[in-house]
């Protein structure tokens, strides 16, 4: 399982994305924000959530090989250890059936790709400052 970690902060974001290059680009604007670990895939995404310390906020992408950001999603929210997480959902789709699906898993933000970075700082810290969802 590939995965890297930014700078040491007390906040700390989980990406579950793909694509390199946007793994990337989401933990040099997040570094500011938090500790980002990003991984590829939701199967390592879940193996994190279940080992490691809590995460404050997942930012996942709607599609990911093996089972999609929608389905990370409800596992997450029906596991033990991490129900009450902030999760963003990206996606490129655009569709408003896709932002049905994340809201209906129970993210609680969602961008359509492109974003800025602006965007994605301002959705992210907001969801760093909300008090953790009940269960």
């Amino acid at each position: 399982m590939e995965q890297k970690s930014s700078v040491q902060h007390a906040r700390r974001v989980l990406v579950a994305d793909d694509d390199a290059d946007v793994c990337a680009l989401l933990e040099v604007a997040l570094a500011p924000l938090a500790a980002v670990t990003a991984v590829h895939d939701a199967e390592a995404a879940l193996e994190l959530v279940a080992t490691q310390p809590a995460y404050d906020v997942i930012v996942s992408d709607f599609m990911l090989p093996g089972i999609d950001g929608v389905e990370l999603v409800e596992r997450i929210r029906r596991g033990a250890r991490s129900p009450r997480v902030s999760i963003l959902m990206i996606s490129g789709h655009g569709e408003q059936e896709v932002g049905d699906r994340a809201r209906a898993a129970g993210v609680d933000a969602f961008l359509d790709k492109p974003f800025t970075v602006a965007q994605l700082r301002a959705t992210v810290g907001e969801l760093l400052v909300l008090p953790r969802r009940c269960a």
